[in-house]
């Protein structure tokens, strides 16, 4: 009885070596659903996206330091490959590189900004310090399916570049206003006094869309000034002071703030 047991079990194991109960079935489908997410289309739409972020850090002189991409991310008619880029530059490349990301376009991707945040180096470039930047983006990747419905593709479209829109502006606006650039030489030279623009230390943009901004200015007057000349742009919404500290810097007296501004 024993001997005819141990032979049932043995020609079911070599002829049906591959058997699996359903728990290993629906284990086996889920990695097989894992990997087409991963799969040669979506790693070709990845791959255009970074070979066209290194290519226009080229094109604008900056110094491309680092790439780094997060896991997939899945819903039902798209997909998107979140990644951290960090590089280099100087002021005046700042809205280039930001309007060359916002018009990123193959097949059904589109390059979103997520979130942004810039400091001042010790470096100096052409007269203007360098800037390290570090910028979340997303590649958004639409997938046509059964149950898509008309205008959805079109709608997110729309909803990506309404952002990009929002953030270009925003930093422009404050750009037109302020500066990375140290304004205390100017008072110190007395050549250009009552002429010097607020100058920024850093720039944080997050997901809200609000932007936490980082400078100096020579008066409490001319930082609170600030604050209307951001509304007059109409490039947002909310401004808020959160300091205003006296300084020295570098025998000059100044005043350090931070602000607060959400993008319109």
């Amino acid at each position: 009885m024993i001997k005819r047991f141990l032979l049932v079990c043995l020609f079911a194991g070599i002829v049906f070596p591959g058997f699996a109960g359903p728990e290993d079935s629906q284990k086996n489908k889920t990695d097989a659903n894992t990997q087409a997410y991963t799969g040669r289309a979506e790693y070709n739409n990845l791959q255009m996206c970074l070979d066209y972020v290194a290519d226009t850090m080229t094109d604008l002189g900056l110094k491309y330091n680092d790439v780094r991409v997060s896991p997939l991310v899945m819903a039902e008619q798209w997909y998107e490959f979140p990644f951290e880029l960090g590089w280099l530059g100087t002021q005046d490349t700042l809205i280039p590189i930001f309007e060359k990301m916002l018009v990123y376009s193959f097949a059904d991707t589109r390059l979103a900004h997520n979130s942004l945040a810039i400091s001042v180096s010790a470096e100096m470039r052409d007269g203007q310090p360098v800037l390290s930047v570090s910028s979340q983006e997303k590649l958004i990747c639409y997938r046509n399916t059964e149950n898509e419905q008309k205008g959805n593709k079109t709608e997110m479209w729309n909803c990506v570049s309404k952002r990009n829109q929002q953030i270009t502006r925003a930093i422009r606006s404050l750009l037109k206003l302020a500066t990375f650039t140290p304004q205390v030489s100017k008072r110190i030279n007395g050549s250009e006094t009552g002429k010097e623009k607020i100058w920024l230390t850093n720039l944080r943009l997050d997901y809200d869309n609000r932007l936490q901004i980082t400078g100096y200015g020579f008066d409490p007057k001319q930082i609170t000034q600030l604050g209307n000349e951001l509304f007059k742009s109409g490039s947002f919404v909310e401004v808020f002071i959160l300091s205003m500290t006296k300084n020295v810097y570098e025998k000059v007296p100044v005043w350090r703030f931070d602000i607060v501004a959400k993008a319109n």
